[in-house]
């Protein structure tokens, strides 16, 4: 069981965090919270939690004033907050992470398995990289709906509402009829997730919705394109031109 403890001085951060954190699913639970960095000093004191999640701005005392105070006696730190200018300073004081709000739950994936495995927390977070990589990263014949990103909201896309994922850089957009949207999955994650469902990896900066493929055209040097329903041609990398004849029966 990793014990937990959230402290920030907005109550529906808390709550936001809490539940992102049930939603999981995984041996996880939430031993108490703390509204300012001197009921955190107290509650830290009281419960020794395995890891906390700490804002930065608070009254009485901030998240720096935390971790001065308890000094040696400071478990692991997730840092949760709206500003990014602290993040420096975080890492300097060997932060696990450092997450800006709202947090995302791909996001809060990675930072938890940034938990250091080493020494005395090894046997207590051993396995919940695992079990938090599988909740997100593995196929789910339950949910038929991809978060993206749409100014301050979160919107829920449906499967068959997207054409393509694709890769550019560091972020990845699922692309609808009508726009892209940003989401915060990588494809190795989609790939995974989407294993239950009609999408293929063709390439290495693309998966495409096989509903959506109209024709399949010759490329460069030998290679092949789909072209989909609204005239997107996107390219098929040799190795994955063999698995979709397959599945296309070709």
């Amino acid at each position: 069981m990793l014990k937990i403890i959230l402290v920030d001085d907005e109550k529906p951060a808390r709550d936001r965090l809490r539940l992102l954190l049930e939603e999981m699913g995984v041996d996880i639970r939430i031993t108490g919270e703390a509204a300012n960095g001197k009921e955190a000093v107290e509650i830290i004191r009281e419960k020794k939690p395995d890891l906390i999640f700490l804002d930065i701005q608070m009254p009485v005392l901030g998240g720096f004033d935390v971790v001065d105070i308890l000094g040696d006696e400071l478990p692991p730190v997730i840092f949760v907050t709206a500003y990014d200018d602290y993040a420096i300073r975080a890492f300097e004081i060997h932060a696990v992470d450092y997450l800006l709000k709202p947090v995302r739950k791909p996001r809060l994936q990675d930072a938890l398995g940034r938990v250091d495995k080493s020494g005395e927390h090894a046997g207590r977070f051993h396995s919940v990289q695992k079990l938090l990589q599988h909740h997100f990263s593995g196929p789910s014949g339950r949910f038929h709906k991809i978060p993206v990103n749409v100014r301050q909201e979160i919107r829920l896309l449906d499967y068959d509402s997207i054409l393509y994922f694709k890769a550019d850089g560091k972020l990845t957009w699922a692309v609808t009829g009508e726009r892209k949207y940003q989401t915060d999955f990588t494809l190795n994650q989609l790939e995974q997730r989407l294993k239950q469902h009609s999408f293929l990896r063709i390439h290495r900066s693309a998966i495409v919705n096989l509903d959506a493929v109209s024709k399949l055209e010759p490329w460069f040097k030998g290679g092949f394109a789909a072209i989909l329903t609204n005239g997107t041609e996107l390219e098929i990398s040799r190795r994955r031109v063999a698995e979709l004849k397959k599945i296309l029966g070709i």
